[in-house]
């Protein structure tokens, strides 16, 4: 073996026109589909982590909220599931919210929003929005203390309704059971969200004032948890069900933004397709080279033939060429891709023109994301790998049915 090594070796640079045009084709092939793939995944990734912080990746709601969001299908919020919850193994954050609609106004500006009672200190550790929304994105004013009477708004809603740091914002609602609800409050700050769409009709006021302002007191709509990993779901979902007040129930991300799933699972069959289209004139080009490989040796693979080596040895031989040169091709595409890769998931591309502006109709964030998620670096390698063993098939045959004298000849 350590024999035709050292020829197979020495073959691969006999040629290294030949050698630099596969070695070539190789690395972009692998380059290529790790961005590819770190694009789709980190762009994928990036909303649903997005969902996640602002929905949990389960609730608990009540039966009937799913089909009718009304605050009169709201949980009376027990102290003593809060606690089991939080003791279940696997569930790393718990907290609570009481959301429902209002009509919110600024002298002659009026829209309607989604008001989202929160316990801030506990949104700080389960979204980040202190550090995240707040402090990345420069957003105005200060964060919600606890039992805070003010509020704070999305950016765009802000702009929308022309209202400022410390202006009083009037909203009007209807409360628990039909009961009036209008009140005044403070601006505390604004917001800077992921989703446009979300912040150009959310406000965030503490729980405490939620309650106040629609007469629930002790009630939520949603109890929102969060899992240590998203593998972890399953367990977490079996545990917690048994301990479910009646007429109660457990929603997953994913049914509470089917819309999102969708979205996503749609981009990710169009990636699938196009990835698919890739890998077949990559293959096509891998085994164009192959074809040129053994015209060019025809007469060389007779004369080794004549002398004495076996077509196997001969065949060994050229199998050892291919794994060299898929080797070192797929390595250095291997490395080129995750130092782009890592690069890009540091400094994410930033969208501009009209193209930004699709983006964020759709209400996300102008940017291309990236991932450095492992699978990544070592299934599109794999894949480029196995492809070209495939396509070895070809001058093994060939190798075969070589007739010696016809090879010489040419």
């Amino acid at each position: 073996m350590g024999t035709f090594l050292k020829i197979a070796w020495r073959n691969v640079w006999r040629n290294k026109t030949r050698t630099l045009l596969t070695l070539g084709v190789l690395f972009i092939s692998v380059f290529l589909a790790i961005v590819m793939t770190s694009e789709e995944d980190g762009t994928y990734g990036k909303i649903i982590e997005d969902v996640i912080d602002m929905t949990g990746h389960l609730q608990i709601q009540d039966k009937e909220y799913q089909d009718n969001r009304s605050i009169n299908q709201g949980l009376i919020l027990d102290s003593t599931l809060l606690n089991k919850i939080r003791n279940t193994a696997h569930v790393r954050q718990v907290t609570a919210h009481l959301e429902s609609f209002a009509l919110a106004s600024c002298r002659e500006m009026t829209r309607g929003v989604v008001v989202v009672g929160i316990v801030p200190s506990e949104e700080e550790s389960f979204a980040g929005f202190k550090q995240k929304y707040l402090k990345q994105t420069k957003a105005q004013g200060k964060y919600l203390e606890d039992q805070d009477d003010g509020v704070f708004l999305g950016e765009k809603l802000a702009a929308y309704l022309r209202i400022g740091i410390n202006d009083t914002l009037v909203l009007i609602s209807q409360g628990y059971h039909g009961a009036s609800a209008a009140g005044l409050f403070p601006v505390r700050g604004t917001i800077r969200l992921p989703s446009i769409e979300l912040e150009s009709r959310i406000i965030y006021m503490s729980r405490d004032a939620a309650e106040k302002f629609y007469g629930a007191t002790g009630l939520v709509t949603s109890v929102l948890i969060k899992a240590d990993d998203e593998n972890n779901l399953k367990q977490v979902r079996k545990e917690l069900t048994p301990v479910l007040p009646p007429g109660t129930c457990l929603r997953s991300w994913q049914e509470i933004q089917p819309e999102i799933v969708q979205l996503i699972d749609g981009k990710l069959a169009g990636g699938k397709f196009v990835k698919g289209i890739f890998y077949m004139i990559l293959t096509f080009i891998i085994f164009s080279t192959m074809v040129m490989m053994m015209y060019e040796r025809r007469k060389e693979f007779g004369i080794m033939a004549a002398i004495g080596m076996q077509k196997s040895s001969l065949s060994i031989v050229v199998f050892l060429e291919i794994i060299m040169i898929s080797i070192l091709g797929t390595i250095i595409g291997l490395a080129a891709g995750y130092f782009l890769a890592s690069w890009l998931f540091i400094h994410p591309i930033a969208l501009k023109g009209e193209m930004a502006k699709s983006i964020e109709e759709y209400g996300f964030e102008p940017f291309i994301f990236f991932s450095k998620n492992v699978e990544i670096f070592y299934w599109q390698p794999v894949v480029v790998f196995c492809l070209t063993l495939v396509i070895y098939i070809f001058p093994l045959i060939s190798i075969r049915r070589l007739k010696i004298i016809n090879a010489i000849r040419v």
